[in-house]
């Protein structure tokens, strides 16, 4: 079984952007109950689940390397450490099913297999800056490589499954994974604060969230540095 989430106007995404160091980012997940997945790719096929130090140590390696790089790498650099950290996350390992794959020929892989999540996932990603100098503007509503600066939550308002072809629109606050999000949400604004960003003329207020400690250390950001903006 299959689920489309994000279902148009009103059924869309919730979503909640936020910059923490490495320990912070690892301090959120301090006694829930979750699984990091991979569910935008085939997979192995004797995988399971990824392993949690294999998230924490590539979250380490995207910040210190993309999020307070001194210099700007190449898409495919950066490519190399942000796929690493793209990842969704269950509050249960029973809700995750997998499919087999089959060529033209209907023959099952087995080199490779699919994962098939029965109740929605918590997804994570990069969020990015859009600063416009001729409007004065800033934006994080859209996909912008060179302005990469975080990570974002995401978890569907609604869902529709493919057991009944798509037809019934479901809640998706009614699943359990929902107090997954609602609880690492928590954990990160106890140490964050709203984001308040400066350029040469005007003071910001983005919707993200940023700790302490970051503050600290986030203006060495190659965007931020290049567009003369400073996160206070």
């Amino acid at each position: 079984m299959s689920y489309f989430g994000g279902l148009g106007a009103g059924r869309g995404w919730n979503t909640f952007k936020f910059i923490l160091t490495p320990k912070e980012f690892e301090s959120i997940f301090n006694e829930q109950k979750f699984h990091f997945i991979i569910t935008n790719s085939r997979v192995y096929i004797d995988y399971k689940k990824t392993d949690e130090q294999f998230i924490f140590n590539s979250y380490e390696d995207f910040f210190n390397s993309v999020i307070i790089a001194k210099s700007k790498l190449g898409r495919k650099e950066q490519w190399f450490f942000e796929s690493k950290i793209r990842i969704s996350i269950t509050d249960d390992l029973s809700k995750i099913d997998f499919e087999n794959i089959r060529d033209k020929k209907e023959k099952i892989s087995k080199d490779f297999k699919l994962v098939r999540p029965t109740e929605p996932v918590l997804n994570i990603s990069p969020f990015y800056l859009t600063y416009s100098k001729t409007k004065e503007s800033i934006s994080v509503a859209n996909m912008n490589e060179e302005g990469t600066i975080g990570l974002e939550l995401t978890y569907p308002k609604f869902v529709s499954f493919s057991n009944d072809s798509f037809n019934s629109i479901v809640d998706a606050h009614t699943f359990t994974t929902y107090n997954l999000f609602d609880d690492l949400m928590k954990n990160i604004k106890a140490i964050s604060s709203k984001a308040r960003l400066q350029s040469n003329t005007k003071l910001f207020r983005p919707n993200f969230w940023i700790s302490t400690e970051s503050k600290k250390i986030i203006n060495t950001n190659p965007y931020l540095k290049s567009n003369n903006l400073i996160i206070i």
